[in-house]
């Protein structure tokens, strides 16, 4: 599951256990009900500031709106490109760097 679908999936049990609608929500963010669809379902990203007006009418915090496990998450960072190189070549001061 991607980090959009997660994030809409945390919004639809919210929505779920408040007993409100994608219509509500939509209201909320004042855009059609069809866009709040397709974020809930990942297609879309939610902004952060659609996310902070989420949780206010929800009367919870950005954190439990999103859960824990989201907010906590640690994302790998890119893998650096290992050229064989133990060490990069010391330039002198009248060498210019190899294209």
């Amino acid at each position: 599951m991607t980090v959009n679908e997660r994030t809409g999936a945390e919004i639809r049990a919210w929505t779920a256990r408040l007993g409100y609608t994608q219509g509500h929500v939509a209201k909320i963010l004042g855009v059609a009900q069809t866009r709040v669809s397709a974020r809930l379902r990942g297609k879309v990203p939610f902004g952060i500031d659609e996310l902070a007006l989420i949780a206010q009418d929800f009367g919870i915090s950005l954190g439990e709106l999103l859960g824990s496990q989201l907010i906590n998450e640690k994302n790998p960072r890119p893998a650096v490109r290992d050229e064989g190189l133990s060490e990069l070549p010391q330039l002198d001061s009248n060498q210019q760097p190899l294209d």
